[in-house]
């Protein structure tokens, strides 16, 4: 199975969790808030300053342009091109949906 299809299922599963299309791209939001999305490449996570500055450590990541939010947080792409680099997928997209689940405050 390809690697982004198996992210996307395993999103879809998480609480709060809903997918749509967002510009053109398959998008993760919860309560509203849009966390990540897929590339070409791999995934897109909005983070927060200092966990962009430590995701780009990883070798291929990429800040996407023109991305900063109101708030100061960026989306930064994790480059997952085989199934062995998923489960770090899963850690920044758990890092990046916590960040949007406290944003978007209790319900």
């Amino acid at each position: 199975m390809d690697p982004l299809t198996t992210i996307a299922e395993r999103l879809e599963a998480w609480k709060d969790v809903t997918r749509e299309k967002w510009n053109r791209k398959e998008s993760f939001f919860v309560r509203g808030q849009v966390f990540a999305y897929l590339g070409r490449k791999g995934v897109v996570v909005k983070l927060a300053p200092p966990q962009v500055a430590e995701a780009l450590k990883i070798k291929d990541a990429k800040r996407i342009k023109g991305s900063m939010s109101d708030d100061g947080r960026e989306f930064v792409q994790i480059p997952v091109l085989t199934p062995r680099e998923v489960e770090r997928a899963m850690l920044w997209l758990r890092r990046a949906c916590r960040l949007s689940r406290s944003a978007a405050g209790p319900v």
